[in-house]
């Protein structure tokens, strides 16, 4: 079969093969920072999760879990304002004794944006429910919060 990093991932539509993402820039960062952050995989647990982790997002939040990725988003909006590049852009960082430290600005900011989103699922992770794990988003109604 074709190589899957041949492919061009779309905005956060990360491209899974055999158990494993195949992502660009700070995607990938971000994907290792959620499972050192609250030692669970993105996927399967936050890449579909709610009506606002992964791809879009649309209605309101479900719970706590996803209003972190509604968090997220905004930050991430924010930075591309700002003509950074959120998905692309790859950067650095260190994990040590529970702590995050992000290593040019852009970078540093959209950094700050995933460690924030990490931390805030590691906060909320007695509230995380599995049924919001690939929720379909039809069901998700109502207004979208604005940022």
């Amino acid at each position: 079969p074709k190589s899957l990093t041949a492919l061009n991932c779309d905005v956060t539509l990360c491209c899974y093969f055999a158990g494993e993402f195949m992502v660009h820039g700070s995607l990938f960062e971000f994907r290792k920072m959620i499972k050192q952050a609250t030692g669970k995989s993105a996927l399967p647990n936050y890449t579909f999760y709610g009506c606002h982790c992964g791809v879009g997002g649309k209605g309101m939040p479900k719970d706590a879990t996803d209003w972190c990725c509604l968090h997220h988003d905004c930050c991430y909006s924010q930075l591309t304002a700002q003509r950074c590049h959120v998905i692309t852009d790859k950067y650095h960082y260190t994990y040590r004794r529970g702590v995050i430290t992000c290593g040019d600005w852009c970078k540093r900011n959209i950094c700050e944006c995933d460690k924030a989103a990490a931390l805030c699922m590691k906060r909320n992770l007695r509230s995380y429910n599995k049924k919001y794990r690939f929720y379909s988003n039809i069901k998700c109604t109502g207004r979208k919060p604005r940022c």
